[in-house]
């Protein structure tokens, strides 16, 4: 089963405030939380389309693979899908037009993808070229940020909480309402 999200239908989390960028900044992050070896994942961005899949493949071309078609590309390094681990050490990530990028229209492994990764990404469109990035996480493909405006670089953030870490906050707000809701109706008061 494949799944398939609209960039341009989700940008509802960043209006919501669920994401914290600067005012200046115009990165929308999509919080996905697909498990890609369960099925592959389609996004498309400005009719870029982004095919992320996992062939389990750690220690030989990469386990998570990617294809690409109608304008989408992704960031190369000797004509091969690359990554950029996500760590402290290296601060963030920029990506823009001082990388290369590269269609893949059938799936190919991206290296070294196993880890806390940022995967470059491209929409090449008639309005303008979009820069983005895939944050993955061994077999799970975490998030999806890309630029708003065309022909900018867009840095990229891991701080996107997963699909369940949001239905978890919320029912642990649930429940402490509740709590504080069966407290105030047991205290009583009499005058006497």
């Amino acid at each position: 089963m494949k799944m398939t999200i609209n960039a341009l239908a989700v940008g509802a989390c960043s209006m919501l405030g669920l994401i914290s960028t600067p005012a200046s900044a115009a990165n929308v992050v999509t919080a996905i939380g697909a498990d890609l070896s369960a099925s592959s994942y389609v996004f498309d961005f400005q009719g870029g389309s982004f095919t992320f899949g996992f062939n389990g493949d750690y220690f030989g071309g990469g386990p998570l693979t990617i294809s690409t078609a109608n304008g989408g590309e992704v960031n190369t390094v000797f004509g091969e899908p690359t990554t950029n681990f996500a760590d402290n050490r290296g601060g963030p990530v920029t990506f823009g037009g001082s990388m290369q990028y590269a269609e893949f229209m059938d799936p190919t492994p991206i290296r070294f993808t196993n880890g806390d990764n940022f995967i470059g990404l491209r929409a090449v469109t008639r309005g303008g070229t979009y820069y983005g990035y895939a944050f993955s996480s061994n077999n799970v493909l975490n998030s999806i940020g890309f630029e708003s405006n065309a022909n900018s670089p867009v840095t990229a953030v891991a701080g996107v909480p997963e699909p369940t870490t949001w239905a978890m906050m919320l029912g642990g707000f649930g429940i402490v309402g509740g709590a504080m809701r069966r407290r105030r109706a047991r205290t009583s008061v009499s005058f006497g």
